[in-house]
Parts: C-alpha cells; structure tokens; sequence
C-alpha cells in the first residue's frame, strides 16, 4: 500500500526551512538532520519525487530513476505535467486523478506507464500536497511483478475451473455421442440419397463434437509426459513437411531457417511438442486465406541456454485488444473456434520450461515465438 508523505518524513518537517526565490522553492535542511534524512529518502522502497508549487520537479531519489530508466539530471528541473505523457491511463482517468489532488490535497493512481528507456511498466502512483509546506510528494511503486503474478494465478485457477467442468461432463456428453453416431451409423445403411445428406452433416457435427471434448480434456487433465533427449531441428522439419500438403492446398509456402547447431537438444515430450508445432502451423494457414509465406526460424540465444522457434505468417495479423486474450480458455474469434486451442499450447510449453511471445501487425501477420531450454547434462534448465 502507498504511504502518505508526512507519515515518512513528519520526524523532519520542524527541522525544514522553505525558501522561495523567485521560480524555484528550496527545501533547506539543518546540517544534523540533512545525513539521515538523506538515507531515509534515497533508501525508500518506492520511487519518491517532491514538486513545488509550480509543478516544477526539485529532488528525486534513485529509486525512480530505475523505475522510469532515466537520470536525475534529467528529471530535476522539468515540469511535471511532462510525466503525464508517459502514463498510459486514458485522458479521463488524468482527469480525475488532477481533480480529486486539487480538492483533497492527495490522489492515486495505477495504470501502465512507458518509461522514458521505451519499456512498458505497471505502476502505483500517489501524490498528496504537504500541510508544512508548499510542497507535493509524488510516490511511484513498480507494480509489474504483482500484476504479471497476478494474471498467472488467474489463468491458473482458470484452468483449475477448467478442469473440474470438464471432469464432470466428460462421460455425460460421451456417452450420449456415442449412442447417437451408432444410430447415425445404422440409419445410414437403409437410408436414400437425400436422407445420407442430412446423415452425413449429422455425422461430421458428432465428430466436431468429440473433438472439443478432446481439447477440453487435453487443457485441463492432469498429465504424466514422457520426457525424452531429442533435435528440435528434426522435430520441426516432421511438422513442417506433414503440414506442407494443406499448406500447398491453400498457396502457401513454409520456409524453415536453421541457425542452430544439428547437435541441439532438448528434454521434452516430443509427441506433445510436435502437436503444438502442428496447431501453430496450422493457425498461421489459417490466418493466410489468400496464401503467401509462413517463415519458420529455429536459433540458439545468445545469452541463455535456451533455443528459440519463431512462425511467421503474412495472415490478417491480431488487434492489440485481442492479442491480451489469445492464452485464455474459451476466449476466440473464430465462428466454429473453441478457444481452447492456444491455451493447451501455452500450457504444454510452459510445462517444458519456456515461455511463448507473440507480436502482430494488423494487416501484415503474426509472429509466434517460443523459447524452450536446452538440455544441459542430465538436467533441463527450467527457468527463463
């Protein structure tokens, strides 16, 4: 929780000389006093910034130049509606946040912001106007290890959820499936032309059906893998050759660059990691409906131990909205879509250890880009 500025420093507000000269207020403090409060300030947890009247910024601490990845320098001296700009809350958001200050003497504030180095941040930010001075304390938290914790436990508990639907209607939905193609089945045999039509279109719904089943299960079961040592190289030139028939159905070309040792490896279930190459080549054909080239790289990283897949498609690309859902369960935007597909695969690999990446430009395609650790000795790496 964010504090209040004069509950830090109250100790220290009888020992505060305001001078004012001209523009610029100056915070004097007497000579016994100015070593511990300089420890105080410089040693808080969060990012503290005072503001005099004017909005001019006097002292920052070093904490908030790590948060916003800039230099003191660089912040003292400047306005501080210019931090305004890199908060990524909505202009009626500012608003409220500026109004509520002016008439309660504090507000708070938790939105994105872009620090001034371009990386993307979640933060807290409280401001509040001192009664000893004609001063204003602005606290900044960086809040984006909570908030990245906090969306994996809620995808987790989804999951969990997940999990126990499916266990609880998997026989109930099976076994009435079941009945009905064994019906469909034998009405099909004494049936005329018109009447296997509707037969067939039965049919293939029963079989969509237990297909969606499946995805359900394959999400939310628990699994025991079988890990094996093996070239991801070979792996991804299977998929990509069993795909390459559905790829020249639709005018596509799959291009592979390998810029891996041969010798590579990793631990893993290799059935399971070869579905989820399959799918994700499948979705970039799917996102091409009038063809093009899908360029498949496999590389080492430089400075991990980590190999890195990276499918790219020329498709219609992801809106940046819809690109925040695409690992959740059930969430789609295909009309016969399950939702269910991009959640197993975000599954599995970070079942093996690595993490998936995704960048998009609408109208131009998708790039997925999956990380998986090399198998180092006996052991995998299981951290990225």
């Amino acid at each position: 929780m964010l504090l209040y500025l004069h509950t830090i420093f109250t100790p220290f507000w009888d020992d505060f000389l305001i001078v004012r000269r001209g523009w610029v207020t100056f915070v004097v403090v007497e000579a016994k006093y100015k070593q511990k409060f300089e420890h105080v300030f410089q040693l808080y947890s969060g990012g503290l910034i005072f503001i005099n009247q004017e909005g001019i910024i006097l002292e920052v601490n070093s904490k908030i130049e790590s948060i916003l990845q800039t230099e003191r320098d660089e912040l003292c001296g400047m306005n501080a509606f210019h931090l305004l700009d890199i908060l990524k809350a909505n202009l009626e958001n500012k608003k409220e946040f500026i109004e509520e200050l002016h008439q309660k003497g504090h507000a708070e504030l938790f939105c994105d912001i872009q620090t001034f180095s371009g990386e993307l941040k979640y933060i807290g930010i409280r401001v509040s106007k001192q009664k000893d001075a004609d001063l204003y304390l602005t606290e900044v938290h960086d809040e984006s290890e909570k908030m990245s914790m906090k969306k994996r436990l809620d995808h987790t508990e989804s999951l969990s959820t997940l999990g126990q639907l499916a266990a609880s209607i998997a026989h109930e939905i099976r076994n009435p499936m079941t009945s009905l193609k064994g019906f469909t089945q034998l009405l099909f045999t004494t049936a005329n032309d018109e009447g296997k039509r509707y037969l067939s279109v039965i049919n293939d719904e029963i079989n969509r059906m237990e297909e969606i089943l499946t995805e359900f299960l394959e999400v939310s079961k628990p699994t025991t893998h079988i890990f094996t040592k093996f070239e991801i190289k070979n792996l991804i030139q299977e998929v990509v050759n069993f795909m390459a028939p559905q790829a020249l159905m639709q005018n596509i070309n799959a291009t592979i660059n390998f810029e891996v040792d041969h010798t590579r490896k990793i631990l893993g279930d290799r059935n399971l990691l070869k579905q989820v190459f399959i799918n994700s080549i499948k979705n970039a054909i799917e996102a091409m409906s009038h063809g093009g080239n899908i360029y498949i790289n496999i590389s080492d990283m430089r400075d991990k131990p980590y190999v890195c897949i990276s499918i790219e498609d020329q498709g219609y690309g992801i809106e940046e909205k819809v690109l925040e859902r695409i690992f959740d369960p059930f969430f789609t935007t295909k009309a016969y879509g399950t939702g269910l597909g991009l959640s197993h695969i975000n599954k599995v690999i970070g079942e093996h250890g690595g993490n998936i990446e995704v960048s998009s430009t609408v109208g131009k395609g998708t790039t997925f880009k999956f990380y998986l650790p090399l198998h180092n000795g006996n052991k995998p790496i299981l951290t990225i």
